[in-house]
């Protein structure tokens, strides 16, 4: 979908209940763990194929009782199981989200970086004619631009160094 000229609306009502409804959401997960980075690196990883796996073993687990570990239950392992492949088709669709998100503030930020460059240009041109106010814009508004800095000191020249 082209974004040029986006005039969304998103009111702080609407963000509000937004945040709400993330919390809301939160709260329907208490389990929910916080894993430190090492944690998160730490686990066998099964790739694109751990799914399948979990799916077959409990299956195979179902199907041959015997072969159970006496300190594994079943009942506990199928409820992982289960909360898990919830969570990953939740964790999907908040991946959506959060890309839609992402991609929609990277363009209102385009938006914005045009809109407030051409003012910026507007105001520079403004002084030159001596309008009043725009040196005030201009002082306020340089140093935040990339590479420019508010109080560059001359550079010095061969002459002036050779006294």
């Amino acid at each position: 979908m082209p974004y040029a000229n986006l005039t969304p609306v998103f009111t702080d009502v609407q963000l509000q209940l937004a945040l709400q409804q993330i919390n809301d959401c939160r709260a329907q997960l208490p389990f929910l763990v916080n894993l430190t980075p090492k944690e998160r690196t730490g686990y066998l990883r099964l790739g694109p194929n751990a799914a399948a796996f979990f799916s077959k073993a409990i299956n195979h687990c179902q199907n041959n009782p015997h072969l159970m570990p006496p300190f594994m239950a079943l009942a506990e392992w199928q409820n992982d199981h289960e909360v898990y492949k919830r969570l990953e088709a939740l964790l999907a669709q908040v991946r959506v989200l959060e890309q839609a998100i992402t991609d929609t503030v990277i363009a209102l930020r385009q938006e914005n970086t045009v809109a407030a460059i051409t003012f910026y240009k507007m105001v520079k041109m403004a002084a030159t004619q001596n309008v009043p106010g725009t040196n005030a814009i201009i002082d306020d508004l340089q140093p935040m631009l990339p590479g420019r800095k508010a109080n560059r000191k001359p550079k010095s020249t061969k002459e002036e160094t050779t006294v």
